[in-house]
């Protein structure tokens, strides 16, 4: 049987040089351990859905990712997408007769990962520790004793992202759209290893066996940030990721770094910038065995449910970040030779840029497609409300460097 060249060299795969990052054997951040397993049912989500945050609280947030039309038409789907999945455990009797190799096999996944349309994939080894204790929704327990996992990152839309507050109705929408590809490359992805003889299991919004931060850091998609998620050198922060379990044999990529511990150190640009009021200022924390700039998220998830400017969750940390806006497109890596200085270069222009400019770049105002819809009692609306406080803080700090 033949096999292209393109599964035997080292070659770019995707549109992003992934490969001319530097691999590391363990995650920037200090890890300490153990790090325990954790229940998705006491995420500050499912806390505010069954009042512990309040009544208030609880009401808005039944409603805060459907009651913009657009978000709602996407979460609607995507549920029928996890509804139509496949039985994770019907796996073909017979193996196809395809190459061994973990290196081939990689690149071939890899391949079809891009081939689905995913932005950027990368190969990690799965921590148990990263596996959910039990599903969100149904409550059952989750056992996902696999190896590996293939990791599929989707950016959300600029056109959306930078026109929009960061905070207003259609940041979500940009986000359940980038979520939705995810859930279809994934199951895909999965059902096809099924069918090639070997076990595997797809994890995606609305159906997460895995805590995603964790699985992205093995996979080499990113940095822990001091917003307290993983950020990529290309994409920043702007991304959202899905993944595929598996027992097959992969060759993996393993953490990287950018410098971007570092870099946050000394940028709070997020911090100054946040609604909410919840990311740290100070240094990273012992979290659950890790340090990382542990965000608050009771503060975080009260401004998104009780927004009313608009639904879901508010993005204007990401959207700020110098990370996300310089040279993210393919094109303006084509002749980047892997020197980590040129990044930081680029982010740092941008930086300056973000300061001078108030956080917004003139020609985005002109840029808004959409239009401000709010369904309420079953009537779509223009919506009049503010948020009563909406104050940013600022430090002399971040600002004199």
């Amino acid at each position: 049987m033949m096999f292209r060249d393109v599964l035997y060299n080292d070659d770019q795969l995707g549109p992003f040089p992934t490969q001319l990052l530097k691999y590391v054997d363990k995650p920037t951040n200090r890890i300490v351990g153990p790090i325990e397993r954790r229940d998705p049912r006491e995420n500050v989500f499912a806390r505010a859905w069954r009042g512990d945050l309040g009544k208030e609280i609880q009401k808005e947030g039944t409603r805060m990712s459907v009651k913009y039309p657009i978000g709602a038409a996407l979460i609607e789907l995507q549920t029928h997408i996890n509804t139509i999945r496949k039985n994770p455990n019907k796996v073909a009797p017979h193996k196809a007769p395809i190459p061994d190799d973990p290196t081939v096999l990689s690149r071939h996944f890899k391949s079809l990962g891009y081939f689905l349309g995913a932005d950027m994939v990368g190969i990690g080894r799965l921590p148990q520790s990263a596996v959910y204790t039990h599903d969100w929704m149904e409550g059952w327990p989750i056992e996902a004793s696999y190896e590996y996992a293939i990791v599929l990152v989707n950016r959300k839309m600029d056109r959306a992202v930078r026109p929009s507050s960061g905070w207003d109705h259609i940041v979500d929408a940009a986000s359940f759209t980038a979520y939705q590809q995810g859930a279809l490359q994934s199951e895909v992805m999965a059902n096809y290893t099924r069918r090639l003889g070997h076990e595997a299991e797809a994890s995606n919004m609305l159906n997460y066996l895995t805590l995603m931060p964790q699985v992205l850091l093995e996979a080499g998609i990113g940095e822990v940030c001091r917003m307290g998620i993983i950020l990529n050198p290309f994409l920043g922060a702007n991304f959202k990721a899905a993944c595929v379990l598996t027992n097959l044999e992969l060759e993996i990529d393993g953490p990287i770094d950018f410098g971007l511990q570092k870099f946050c150190q000394r940028c709070r640009i997020c911090v100054e910038q946040c609604p909410a009021q919840a990311i740290p200022y100070g240094e990273q924390v012992l979290y659950n065995g890790y340090y990382t700039w542990k965000l608050d998220t009771d503060a975080c998830a009260s401004f998104d449910i009780l927004n009313q400017e608009g639904g879901g969750v508010c993005g204007r940390c990401t959207k700020v970040c110098p990370w996300h806006c310089p040279n993210s497109e393919p094109q303006d890596f084509a002749n980047w030779d892997g020197d980590i200085a040129t990044l930081h270069r680029g982010v740092n222009e941008q930086r300056k840029h973000l300061f001078e400019n108030n956080f917004v770049d003139p020609k985005e105002r002109t840029d808004k497609w959409w239009f401000e819809l709010e369904e309420v009692n079953g009537r779509l609306i223009v919506p009049t409300g503010r948020n009563s406080e909406r104050i940013c803080r600022e430090h002399p700090l971040a600002k004199s460097e």
